[in-house]
């Protein structure tokens, strides 16, 4: 990484520091609608700034090549989706009556030891 992308990433980070502070500093001077315009005008600026520097871009063609590895994934169809939440909820409503039926057991014996 070369100075001048150290550059762009400080004032990245000024940027959007300085939008944050922006939208916390003038909560009772600005309206509303002012404040989240600085605060995205900051992120905004923070962002394009970001992404023009080797990291950014870096970044950038990672975000890219995710997306294309989500269009390779095989989702499942509604019925299998369906099938194994139920799966999943009888599975947890069983186990969860076997803890109950241990805690109560447990509970009982405590009860019998303690007199």
């Amino acid at each position: 990484m070369n100075a001048k992308d150290v550059i762009k990433l400080v004032f990245t980070a000024v940027f959007a520091i300085g939008g944050a502070v922006t939208f916390y500093w003038f909560a009772d001077q600005w309206p509303m609608w002012a404040r989240v315009l600085a605060l995205l005008a900051g992120l905004g600026i923070a962002v394009v700034l970001g992404l023009s520097s080797a990291p950014g871009q870096a970044f950038k063609k990672f975000l890219l090549d995710a997306q294309i590895e989500v269009r390779k994934v095989v989702w499942p169809t509604r019925q299998e989706t369906w099938q194994t939440t139920l799966i999943v909820a009888v599975a947890v409503l069983i186990i969860g009556i076997l803890i109950w039926i241990i805690d109560m057991v447990l509970s009982w014996m405590v009860r019998m030891l303690m007199g």
